[in-house]
Order: structure tokens, then C-alpha cells, then sequence
């Protein structure tokens, strides 16, 4: 199931904990103990719905069990469950090793995401990120925190992808503004676009290997600015404003 409704995911879930069948009266106080606002004939409307996708099936008037198809479906919807508080758990940034740890984890992927735009990145990809890299003003603040997310979809890597798709969620572009101003502080904006302006090239060239090792200096650099900015008189500041950003 694509794009399942939190009340749907919980009353799927609520029918996996069950050893026998879950009525729609039972459903509903489960639902309601959980933050649903839902009335006992809602429930039997979804309820409904789900026997015609084929994840559930009435047992008489004893209530609804789940179909091995919908066995399949709550387990795969408890693990997606898990992996986003996973994921939400390792942005929940508050200190400065945090952050340092997040730019590290970033690094190991973005190598294999620059690596894979090197070998995959379609001409109009290439187009795009050449692009970023001539604009100017007030538009290049905003090019400098879509660059990492654009390799990322580049790659054409379904697993990177998922994973920058979240580390570079729009919701955690405060975070890179962060970044950004600790570029400025250390004085150091001018060599990262310098850096960024090379891995395209090498993206732009075909150049797998240049690709990687380009964009592992790059973030090597950026771990550097921010421990020297940290180790300024500055954690202070890295922390205020880590607090404000809400995780994805």
C-alpha cells in the first residue's frame, strides 16, 4: 500500500495485534485511545474499504481478521513506522557533535551519490547543475541548498535517493542555512563554491572517481569549518539554533 492514512495504518495495525477478529466497536475505542476523533461507523466504512482492497475479511458478525495480504501490508507499514522514527530520531540535532556526526553520515553517502550523478546523471541533469553553479545575488543563497539535494536525485541510486530525500527534506532547509552561516563566519563560502563548481565538472566529465574524491574534500571541509566555528567561543550559537529546527 502506497500512501496509507494514519487512521488506515492504525487500524491495520490495531487488527495485526489481534489474535482473533476485531469489531468495528473495539476498532473505534482503539483508534479513539490513540487520537482519532472517529465515530464506530467510520471504522465500519473503513473497515469495508479494506475488505475490498483484499486486507481484510469479515468472520460472520465476530468482526474483520487480516487477509495474508494485509498481514503483509501491517508489517510492512510497521517497519516504514520504525524507519522514520529512525530517521527522525538521527535529525533530532542538538549539539555540536551532533552535528559534526550528521555531516560524517552525509559524507559516506554523498560520495557514492556523487559517484553515481557521475556515471548516471542525464544531460538535462548536468544542464541543472551547471546552472546552480552561475547563478548570482540573492539566488545563489537558495542554489547552495538545493546542490547536495540535486546530486542526490542525479544518482538515478534508488536507495540514495531515499536517503537525501530526507536528509535534504525542505522542512530541515534550516539546517543548511545554519551551514551556510558558519561558511560565512569561517570565511569559507567562496572555497565551497569552488568545490561545488569542480564535482560538477566532474559529474559534467564523466569522471566517476574525480566525482567521489572531490566531494569527500568538500565535506571534510565543511566538518573542519564547523569544529573551528564550534571551537571560536561559538557552540553556543550552533546549539540556540539547533533547537529551533524541527526535524523531518
Amino acid at each position: 500500500m502506497q500512501h496509507t492514512p494514519p487512521i488506515t495504518s492504525a487500524l491495520l495495525a490495531a487488527l495485526s495485534t489481534q489474535a482473533g477478529p476485531l469489531g468495528a466497536r473495539a476498532a473505534a475505542g482503539y483508534l479513539r485511545d490513540r487520537g482519532f476523533d472517529v465515530s464506530e461507523s467510520t471504522v465500519s466504512r473503513l473497515l469495508r474499504e479494506l475488505d475490498d482492497q483484499g486486507l481484510t475479511q469479515p468472520l460472520g458478525k465476530k468482526g474483520r481478521v487480516l487477509t495474508e495480504e494485509g498481514r503483509r501490508s501491517a508489517a510492512n507499514l510497521l517497519l516504514d513506522s520504525r524507519r522514520s522514527a529512525s530517521f527522525a530520531k538521527a535529525l533530532n540535532l542538538r549539539d555540536v557533535q551532533d552535528l559534526v556526526d550528521h555531516l560524517a553520515g552525509r559524507r559516506g553517502i554523498e560520495r557514492e551519490a556523487a559517484r553515481a550523478a557521475a556515471l548516471r546523471a542525464q544531460p538535462e541533469e548536468i544542464a541543472q547543475l551547471r546552472s546552480m553553479m552561475e547563478t548570482t545575488g540573492s539566488g545563489r543563497w537558495q542554489e547552495r541548498l538545493g546542490f547536495h539535494r540535486a546530486i542526490g536525485h542525479a544518482s538515478h541510486n534508488k536507495q540514495i535517493q531515499a536517503v537525501t530525500s530526507t536528509l535534504f527534506d525542505e522542512r530541515l532547509d534550516p539546517l543548511e542555512h545554519l551551514l551556510i552561516l558558519i561558511g560565512i563566519k569561517q570565511e569559507a563560502l567562496v572555497r565551497w563554491d569552488k568545490e561545488h563548481r569542480d564535482i560538477v565538472s566532474s559529474i559534467s566529465e564523466r569522471d566517476p572517481d574525480g566525482a567521489e574524491r572531490l566531494m569527500v574534500v568538500h565535506l571534510d571541509g565543511m566538518i573542519r569549518d564547523t569544529e573551528h566555528f564550534a571551537n571560536s567561543g561559538n557552540a553556543h550559537v550552533i546549539h540556540a539554533l539547533l533547537a529551533e529546527i524541527e526535524p523531518a
